[in-house]
């Protein structure tokens, strides 16, 4: 008995001292060694078995106890926390110590995808894991995510109890995951994220691990959404801050908000422009102020030094555009001139400093001031324009005319008809054409001229006695305005009883470029040829041949030179050079060089097929008519 107690007793220091497995064996070996009878040493075998299990419920106590007070300090932990970034990584990484596995990471669900992400890890050996979007119902995390229930697996890359990812399994590949639990991160029975646990080796997840990172994953709801409450209560003090700034400033500048206001009115009343207020408006800031078309263009600009690339201002004012209201960059201010109709443009400012509440606000003064002037302008020149149009249209009907009260009523416009005498008539490729028709307007407006529209046609009456210049200067404008190829005829009025003539021949050359397939040219009836010469006025021989070789005609009557008769040469010679010399009885190169100025009187592309028939026709035209 003294024995068996002795053993007993030793059983009982073991467990005291928490010795290891091997010390209970010994304590049986020795009973062994000392000759115990055999109910003795069952006896001993029962009482260690009992020990044993005390030894275990003991261990198991404890893991517990350090497993509370592991959470415990990860929950004070996580209060103290403000940072989200910092708090997911505390997560991961007390995760990774309570569950004594290789690799913790979380991931946060992103409503706007419809998906979540690794936003945080502990343990991971890749650059592959951070950022890793996991689409619902695929992987772990995302069956988790879309269940809302914990999920493992032993042999992640071999498991087929879920959807794979070849991005997803690339990762695991490289992290070297093998097996792997994952629960959610709930608040209010939302899903916001999951906590995940892997082990490199294969292993399976016990209840109790799947019990503690759940517990884990209840404080890491808690924590996000503190510190998202926080955030969002740091947001709203550091609103009701700016609020206050802003009230204070507000009425500290007051006076001088609306002394600046008062001013601007001023000018508008007195029927000032656009410029004017730019003008005022640097006063009242310091920097320079610009007026930006809704294209970007600048309409105004205050006198001042300004090293902003147009660019910029192109971009800032685009941004307030598409923002609708003012828009700041550090020393840039923008503010979008609205009306409830029609854009306008953009404002600008450009700040010799940062650009203050006081600025802002003298700036959208501005802009309504702006806006109203142009309006008003716009809504003058539109109304000009149609006067202008009725005009043109009086003078291009057939029924008879009082050319006096045509005079008076265009003298009224600053339109001076006995100079007018260049008609145009174009069209734009493209639709819409209003920003066309005011380009057209703006022309003639511009050259003191008038403009028209009849069905898709731009009609301009305009300065100047070479038609096909005046209409081409006009042109190029009007292409710069619509982007798009614009095509037009012209012609020549001779006094105010032809406009309405010049305006059908001029008409009648369009119609001919379009079926000519000449698109984006311009001409009359000299740049048509045979075809101008059937729309002018008087389509006779003469015109004819005039419109055709008209240029080398004069060429010889001024330098008594002969090239007429080398043209018509070379052209029976079948545009044999040699054989043209020949009959001349001139050098090849005599001749060449001839032809040369030719090219230079009639164009490169008089040697082209349907030219050189004109010419050849035009040739014959001019020896049959010769007495």
């Amino acid at each position: 008995m003294a024995h068996g107690y002795g053993y007993r007793s030793s059983f009982l220091k073991l467990l005291a001292d928490d010795a290891d497995l091997e010390a209970f064996d010994e304590a049986l070996v020795l009973a062994r060694t000392a000759g115990e009878p055999p109910g003795r040493l069952d006896m001993l075998e029962e009482e260690r078995a009992i020990a044993l299990r005390l030894r275990e419920r003991l261990q198991r106590h404890r893991r517990n106890e350090a497993e509370l007070q592991l959470l415990n300090d990860t929950a004070n932990d996580l209060a103290s926390l403000r940072d989200l970034d910092t708090i997911l990584q505390a997560i991961a990484d007390r995760a990774r110590r309570l569950l004594e596995c290789d690799l913790a990471y979380i991931s946060l669900s992103d409503r706007g995808r419809g998906d979540s992400y690794i936003k945080a890890a502990a343990g991971n050996i890749s650059g592959l894991l951070r950022e890793l979007r996991l689409p619902i119902g695929t992987g772990v995390g995302g069956i988790v995510a879309r269940t809302g229930e914990p999920y493992a697996v032993a042999t992640y890359l071999t498991d087929e109890s879920f959807a794979h990812t070849t991005e997803i399994d690339t990762t695991v590949a490289a992290e070297r995951i093998e097996s792997l639990l994952g629960v959610p991160v709930k608040l209010n029975q939302e899903v916001i994220g999951v906590l995940l646990a892997a082990h490199r080796s294969q292993r399976d997840f016990s209840s109790r691990d799947i019990s503690v990172l759940m517990m884990l994953g209840s404080h890491a709801a808690v924590a996000i959404e503190n510190s998202r409450l926080l955030s969002a209560a740091q947001q709203a003090v550091a609103e009701l801050r700016v609020a206050n700034d802003t009230i204070s400033s507000h009425m500290a500048d007051l006076e001088r908000t609306a002394e600046v206001h008062e001013r601007l009115t001023r000018l508008v009343i007195q029927g000032n422009g656009v410029d004017e207020v730019v003008q005022a408006t640097a006063a009242a800031v310091s920097g320079t102020v610009v007026v930006l078309d809704e294209e970007g263009n600048t309409v105004a600009r205050s006198c001042g030094h300004d090293t902003v690339p147009a660019d910029e201002l192109g971009r800032l004012s685009a941004d307030a555009w598409q923002a609708g209201h003012t828009v700041i960059r550090t020393t840039r201010c923008a503010v979008p001139l609205i009306t409830e109709s029609e854009p306008l443009g953009t404002i600008v400012l450009s700040a010799t400093a940062q650009v203050d509440a006081t600025d802002r606000r003298i700036l959208e003064r501005a802009a309504l001031v702006a806006s109203l002037v142009l309006v008003t302008r716009r809504r003058m020149a539109e109304a000009e324009a149609r006067v202008r149009g009725e005009l043109l249209g009086d003078l291009l009907a057939a029924h008879d005319k009082d050319h006096d009260l045509l005079r008076h009523r265009a003298a009224l416009l600053d339109v001076d008809l006995a100079v007018c005498r260049t008609v145009v008539v174009a069209r734009v490729d493209d639709e819409p054409r209003e920003r066309v028709y005011a380009a057209a307007a703006a022309i003639a407006r511009r050259c003191h001229g008038l403009a028209t529209f009849q069905r898709d046609a731009i009609i301009l009456l305009l300065p100047g006695d070479d038609p096909e210049a005046v209409a081409r200067h006009a042109v190029e404008e009007l292409a710069r305005t619509s982007r798009h190829p614009v095509t037009a005829g012209t012609a020549h009025a001779a006094d105010i009883t032809r406009i309405a003539a010049a305006f059908r021949e001029a008409d009648n050359c369009l119609h001919a470029l379009v079926a000519l397939g000449r698109t984006g040219e311009v001409a009359g009836t000299r740049g048509l040829g045979f075809v101008g010469a059937l729309f002018s006025g008087e389509p006779t021989t003469a015109s004819f041949i005039e419109s055709v070789i008209g240029p080398v005609i004069d060429y010889d009557r001024t330098h008594h030179s002969d090239l007429v008769h080398t043209l018509d040469t070379y052209c029976r010679t079948g545009r044999h050079a040699r054989n043209t010399a020949h009959l001349l009885h001139l050098h090849v190169n005599t001749v060449s060089q001839r032809l040369s100025r030719i090219s230079q009187l009639l164009g490169a592309a008089w040697r082209d097929p349907e030219r050189l028939l004109e010419i050849q026709v035009a040739l014959r035209l001019l020896r049959v008519s010769k007495p």
